[in-house]
């Protein structure tokens, strides 16, 4: 992922990969189902640029309160937030569409999962997966 993105009206801003999973998978899934309302595409722009800020910034971007799920309303306080720093939203626009495909890399595929099922070896030692043995209580 980028550490740093140039925006029209705040110059450059350092990014970090953001540390709560569940915020990645809350814009991503939103971004997906959403790509045709154009109101709520602004909002996650808005979303995807603040949940990736680095707290080093000058500027202090709102947080996600990941216990919400309400990545829509924060995407609209952030682009308030981001209006009101003067923020040139054609260049937050242009920004936040590579950012949303490097967030969706940094969410597991089912084959990078399936890939890890067997890590948990069974008593010899063999790679094993959801069996009836990974069910039994550790005692």
């Amino acid at each position: 992922m980028r550490n740093k993105v140039s925006i029209g009206g705040l110059g450059e801003i350092t990014l970090v990969r953001p540390r709560s999973f569940v915020s990645i998978n809350d814009l991503v899934s939103e971004y997906s189902a959403n790509q045709n309302n154009k109101a709520k595409l602004a909002r996650l722009s808005a979303a995807a640029m603040c949940i990736c800020w680095c707290r080093s910034n000058t500027l202090k971007a709102p947080l996600y309160d990941v216990a919400s799920g309400e990545i829509i309303a924060y995407g609209g306080q952030c682009l308030e937030w981001l209006i009101g720093q003067g923020v040139d939203l054609k260049s937050l626009y242009a920004e936040a569409r590579p950012l949303f495909l490097e967030l969706w890399d940094l969410i597991p595929k089912a084959k990078e999962v399936d890939a890890e099922q067997t890590y948990f070896p069974d008593q010899q030692g063999q790679p094993r997966s959801n069996d009836n043995e990974d069910r039994e209580a550790v005692g």
